[in-house]
């Protein structure tokens, strides 16, 4: 596999006649999944990439079908630059391609405000993607769902979760009201980019200037494209939320949030059956945790009645009776006068007297010395660093199961 930035600068000649590279440097890809370099070509920058394995191999096709099929008018059309596709070559069992390298800032989603200025940009990014012609993706030779295959799916995910005997009653129980409910699903398609997150956008001075990562562009379910504003808080999102009705005519705006907050649901689902295909007993354990956490959650907003949860309810006693009285501890014996213990003695047991351990103070040289608590900043990090590590397994697990023609130039 390539790996220096000198051959992956050598790649890059290879996949586009007449380049020449006047400087390169090695860029972090933030998924892991592919070995990339900066390059600088003909006064422009450049990135070439090449799979670290056969999951982002197959990202990468679907990525070239996605940006084949955004023609040059649907780009103008576009309030936000995209990568293009300048040439591919082979780089050993697999391929290298050199793309444009946008430019721009990156932003976490945790950091959002309901009040911040990005937020207008986020909701006018989406919407034009949603405003693209359907007929663009079916053209490109790219999935297209409607409502009731979308529903469908929904509901095979929701019964492999189910048929794991891990999923809560409670959880299982909301996901399928929700897939009963008619009015729920009733929704116009339309050209999604699917997997967008903030690790996607790219911003300068507060507007989204690009959009990264097309593999999973198709026709689906606008609400897809929202459920990710839901990790930044219920005001971020609501804040999102009306801005793109404000601007797409998106129906129920009702029926809109109910179905972006499944989906945002429907990740624990995704990444626990991910967790047990693989026999990652870590992925199905934090899965299984997140479940916990929402059965907590779901509880609070229903009655214990019809909470289900898999343990057994908490008995509560009539208020206006008293509870059963505890029976009394037997007497100790009375103990002599004559017997003088220290805190390092242990007395002799005898027949008449029951067999007692004297206590002994910890030893300040082995005792356990309490851990220094993580700050704030450190936990942020990690939970981010844990979100996308899930995100990017997530995406993964999802394209294999997603057959995607890879072009023949590739080959």
């Amino acid at each position: 596999m390539a790996s220096s930035p000198f051959t992956l600068a050598a790649l890059a000649t290879s996949a586009v006649p007449g380049l020449t590279v006047t400087a390169l440097d090695l860029n972090e890809d933030r998924s892991g999944e592919f070995v990339s370099a900066r390059i600088v070509g003909d006064g422009r920058d450049l990135l070439v990439r090449v799979p670290r394995t056969p999951a982002a191999e197959v990202a990468q096709s679907a990525e070239l079908l996605s940006l084949a099929a955004l023609a040059e008018g649907a780009r103008a059309a576009l309030p936000f630059a995209v990568p293009e596709t300048l040439g591919l070559t082979r780089a050993g069992d697999s391929r290298a391609v050199v793309t444009t390298l946008l430019d721009g800032d990156r932003i976490d989603v945790e950091d959002l405000e309901s009040d911040a200025l990005v937020l207008q940009s986020i909701a006018e990014t989406i919407a034009a993607i949603h405003a693209l012609p359907t007929a663009l993706v079916q053209q490109g030779g790219l999935p297209v769902r409607d409502a009731v295959e979308v529903r469908a799916q929904v509901a095979r995910l929701v019964d492999r979760a189910q048929r794991t005997r891990l999923l809560p009653e409670t959880v299982h129980h909301r996901w399928m009201e929700a897939l009963e409910s008619t009015a729920l699903w009733d929704f116009a398609p339309a050209p999604v980019h699917g997997a967008f997150t903030a690790e996607v956008v790219l911003i300068t001075d507060d507007r989204i200037t690009g959009v990264l990562d097309w593999s999973e562009f198709s026709v689906g379910d606008p609400a897809a494209d929202l459920a990710w504003l839901l990790a930044a808080g219920d005001e971020v999102f609501e804040s999102v939320l009306a801005r793109y009705a404000a601007i797409s005519d998106t129906g129920h705006v009702g029926w809109l949030r109910a179905r972006a907050k499944l989906y945002r649901e429907l990740e624990v689902a995704e990444w626990l059956m991910h967790g047990v295909e693989t026999h990652d007993q870590d992925i199905v354990s934090d899965a299984v945790a997140m479940l916990d956490r929402m059965v907590d959650r779901l509880t609070k907003l229903t009655s214990p009645s019809r909470s289900g949860r898999a343990s057994a309810p908490r008995k509560l006693h009539n208020s206006s009776k008293r509870p059963p009285k505890r029976p009394k501890a037997s007497p100790k014996p009375p103990r002599s006068k004559r017997s003088t213990r220290t805190a390092c003695s242990t007395p002799t047991p005898t027949s008449s007297s029951p067999s007692t351990t004297a206590r002994r103070e910890p030893d300040p040289r082995t005792a356990a010395r309490p851990r220094p608590r993580p700050t704030r900043r450190a936990r942020r990090t990690a939970r981010l660093r844990t979100a996308r590590l899930r995100t990017a397994k997530l995406r993964t697990a999802r394209l294999r199961t997603r057959r995607t023609a890879i072009p023949q130039a590739s080959r």
